[in-house]
């Protein structure tokens, strides 16, 4: 199996922090950023890119602090528009094998650069 590579925050956050010694973790929202660009640029031709290279994204963060998406226990999904859930709903079928997380779907006029989907996790 190859190991993502994790994105480079765009700006002055961690990608993950635990929230205490005894409780969970979040990350922080990832678009998507191909993380092999140089400068930093989206995987975005379409939708499905962008949904994918968003999971990918938050794979590899989960990966590089020992945990996978089976470990989330919330998604907080951001999205220019609500049409793309099911997309959405898609990917997490394929990827997760354990029970599903709880989710909250939020619609917003825009995203860090023009992305269309961000995603954050709890866990």
């Amino acid at each position: 199996m190859n190991k993502l590579k994790a994105p480079k925050p765009v700006g002055p956050y961690s990608m993950f922090r635990h929230l205490s010694r005894d409780s969970g973790w979040v990350t922080a929202g990832q678009i998507p950023i191909d993380p092999n660009s140089d400068p930093v640029k989206l995987n975005n031709a379409t939708i499905e890119d962008e949904i994918v290279q968003v999971f990918d994204n938050i794979e590899a963060v989960l990966s590089d602090n020992n945990k996978d998406l089976n470990d989330v226990k919330k998604f907080t999904v951001f999205v220019t528009d609500l049409s793309y859930t099911p997309l959405i709903n898609s990917e997490i079928e394929k990827r997760i094998k354990s029970e599903y997380p709880s989710r909250s779907t939020i619609q917003v006029s825009a995203l860090p650069m023009g992305a269309r989907v961000e995603i954050e996790c709890l866990g």
